[in-house]
């Protein structure tokens, strides 16, 4: 049973309640009335209240009517709505599933580029150490300078050989603590600096023969090489390997004491037969200074003709086979020509130098046979 159906008994119900009390009441008034002329209504209201309960039901039946297309509207409405919101809350569902997704993929990418890290750290700070024991090991003097020429770190050896401990050496200076003053006791601009320029122009600076002072006003002699640091082809400083050569300066000294002293005329070739050094004697018998003869060729100054004038090939000369050959060439007869275009008569050992295994020159000692007869 409908809506409109219930309300349409009820209507009718309470329309007939109606009709009947006042048929009641006008067959009452017209039963105390004595008026001959009186007409009773009764018949009238029937026909009034039958009239109004008709259009009352067939309004009630237009609004019911018109309320259901509403509702159906409003229904249809609401049903779209419905589509359209489970399709939001679908796509919503899809999309924070997606998301939920992409976050669990970047947590877990986040989760191992942070253990990648720890694990780098860990490796970067285990190469650290191993890298400071290699550097404190080092038998060299081993320390880094960045843009400003301050000290960034130094090793065992540096500290050992300077006098500052690393504490004192890092964020200093390094040309003005160890390196403001030349040999000569001269003030050393740090614009001439070779260590200096290494950071500046990028090339690699080496220097056989410099002096380095230590914390107590000491200098000492150091052969150094200073490289330039550089990161993302940027300078960021430079790196100094130093070792002391004191002694070895000592040691050449001495020799070159020694040398100079015996009285056998002593040079070296290298592999080429080029003069590399000479000594006193034998710049004595051959007339030539050391520097005349440094970088030329032996044969063709001292050993280039025979006694008796003619053209001596290199090829056939027992002094170079020695650079060629690696072996000892002795000869107790032969002919050296001095600067001046004379000769005399020599005895010489041309005995090869070998560094490791490979041969870079020879040795020449000989003596004027001349003197000695």
């Amino acid at each position: 049973m409908t809506k409109i159906f219930r309300a349409s008994i009820l209507l009718s119900l309470l329309f007939f309640f109606s009709a009947g009390i006042l048929y009641f009441l006008d067959i009452q008034i017209a039963r105390s009335c004595s008026d001959p002329t009186f007409v009773p209504y009764h018949l009238w209201s029937f026909v009034v209240l039958f009239l109004l309960y008709g259009i009352t039901l067939f309004l009630v039946i237009q609004a019911s009517s018109s309320f259901q297309k509403e509702q159906k509207q409003l229904q249809g409405k609401l049903s779209s709505c419905t589509d359209t919101l489970n399709d939001v809350q679908s796509t919503l569902d899809d999309a924070v599933e997606k998301k939920t997704f992409e976050m669990s993929v970047i947590n877990g990418s986040l989760n191992r580029e942070i253990a990648e890290r720890i694990q780098a750290e860990a490796e970067g700070i285990k190469l650290r150490k191993r890298l400071h024991a290699i550097l404190n090991s080092a038998g060299d003097g081993i320390f880094g300078i960045d843009t400003s020429g301050k000290v960034t770190f130094a090793n065992h050896k540096a500290t050992e050989l300077l006098g500052w401990s690393e504490e004192e050496l890092i964020g200093k200076s390094h040309h003005d603590l160890v390196h403001h003053t030349r040999r000569n006791g001269h003030d050393f601009p740090v614009e001439e600096c070779p260590i200096y320029m290494a950071y500046k122009d990028g090339q690699v600076h080496f220097e056989t023969d410099d002096v380095f002072w230590t914390k107590n006003n000491s200098s000492f002699s150091v052969e150094y090489t200073s490289t330039p640091l550089l990161d993302n082809k940027e300078l960021t400083g430079a790196v100094v390997v130093f070792k002391d050569i004191s002694k070895a300066k000592r040691i050449e000294k001495q020799l070159d004491l020694i040398v100079n002293s015996a009285g056998e005329g002593i040079f070296g070739l290298d592999i080429e037969g080029n003069v590399t050094f000479m000594n006193k004697a034998a710049s004595i018998m051959l007339g030539w200074k050391q520097e005349e003869l440094i970088g030329k060729s032996h044969h063709k100054l001292v050993h280039h003709s025979h006694a008796d004038g003619s053209h001596y090939d290199e090829e056939d000369c027992p002094i170079f086979a020695a650079c060629k050959d690696g072996q000892v060439h002795f000869k107790s007869d032969d002919i050296f020509w001095a600067k001046d275009g004379s000769s005399f008569t020599v005895e010489y050992n041309s005995t090869p130098i070998i560094e490791g295994k490979r041969l870079t020159g020879a040795v020449v000692v000989f003596r004027d046979l001349t003197t000695f007869s």
